[in-house]
């Protein structure tokens, strides 16, 4: 028995929740790059249309698929990028020009996903391979925000280091702090 593959597709717009891109999840084992994003109506009828459009028969279930606080939720992993490339950390991405960028989305960032459907026999569910990322929208806010509110008289801190360039760089024998 071998998996049947399907046409990739792309999704509309979604809300990223949780994403494991810029390097292999290793947790359980099996390095992967992953996604989670919040499972509209509309991702969900274009899902359903995609196992009708590959003639996938009998799909008892969609992997990947979850609730959690109320929200449904589609993960969507690749492990052959992390297996064919593993001194690459991150997970190739585009921006919305649809040019190659370093960035990649985190919780809150809207993506659009490129996804492979296929049919696994064993138990005659679907699943989707991520195949590519496009980052629409980065939530500036949500990567600057710690969620606190200020307070009056509290502890403030110095100004973070800057980073070192090479116009810069310390005198020959300067004293260094280490």
């Amino acid at each position: 028995m071998a998996n049947k593959y399907g046409k990739t597709f792309v999704t509309p717009n979604a809300t990223v929740t949780w994403a494991h891109l810029h390097k292999p999840d290793v947790k359980f084992g099996n390095p992967n790059h992953n996604i989670t994003v919040e499972l509209t109506e509309e991702l969900s009828t274009l899902i359903n249309d995609a196992a009708k459009n590959c003639n996938f028969s009998g799909v008892t279930k969609v992997n990947g698929v979850s609730e959690r606080d109320g929200v449904k939720l589609l993960k969507v992993k690749n492990s052959q990028f992390a297996k064919d490339n593993p001194s690459t950390v991150t997970f190739p991405c585009f921006d919305s020009q649809n040019t190659k960028t370093t960035d990649t989305p985190f919780g809150g960032d809207v993506v659009r996903l490129r996804l492979v459907p296929a049919l696994l026999e064993r138990d005659n569910s679907m699943s989707l391979y991520l195949d590519g990322v496009q980052i629409i929208e980065k939530n500036e806010q949500g990567s600057a925000s710690s969620g606190f509110d200020k307070v009056e008289g509290g502890y403030v801190s110095e100004a973070a280091p800057v980073a070192m360039t090479e116009e810069a760089e310390p005198e020959q024998g300067a004293d260094m702090p280490f």
